[in-house]
């Protein structure tokens, strides 16, 4: 189910996350997208582009190898 707010990366509608019980939207604002930008993502785009930059982000700082 898609919200109302636009991804900052795919320009789609950010998810939202429904209660498993009840079925309210508990949250509809969607990820942090930085560092890919100051927006916002969706599910798909934080799982295969936001969360593998933070990634490589740590695993390429020199200060902390």
């Amino acid at each position: 189910m898609k919200g109302t707010i636009d991804c900052s990366i795919c320009e789609d509608k950010v998810d939202l996350h429904l209660h498993p019980v009840t079925g309210e939207i508990y949250w509809n604002q969607g990820h942090n997208a930085e560092p890919i930008n100051d927006g916002r993502a969706c599910d798909a785009c934080n799982d295969f582009v936001v969360i593998p930059a933070r990634i490589k982000l740590l695993t390429s700082d020199p200060v902390l190898n």
